[in-house]
């Protein structure tokens, strides 16, 4: 799946570019080579995005639209499918600090 958006941008400017040059041989050479850098470009970009991961923000929409889901009671074990419990234990805490959600037994209340 990781390799399907490079591929489209690929396939797509070497559509537009062989088109452009109405189909000449040369133009084959030309779009091969133009998407062939799109592709290694995308694919640079794309891999340097996914090794990063979610930003903290991202992360902290995720637990309040699954507090949301689950009646406003979030436990870090809750979100044990998008991250490990501790790292979900800090994330919750860091909410709890600045006033968006509060400790309510094992979980936080939001």
């Amino acid at each position: 799946m990781r390799a399907f958006m490079p591929l489209l941008v690929s396939l797509a400017l070497f559509t537009l570019v062989f088109a452009l040059s109405r189909f000449a041989p040369w133009g084959l050479g030309l779009a091969f080579l133009g998407a062939l850098l799109a592709y290694l470009g995308v694919e640079r970009w794309q891999g340097g995005l996914l090794r990063k991961g979610p930003s903290r923000a991202a992360l902290e929409r995720l637990a309040m639209k699954e507090a949301w889901r689950r009646g406003g009671l979030l436990r870090p074990r809750d979100l044990a499918p998008f991250l490990p419990e501790a790292r979900a234990r800090e994330l919750l805490e860091g909410l709890a600090e600045r006033g968006l959600c509060r400790r309510d037994g094992e979980g936080f209340r939001f």
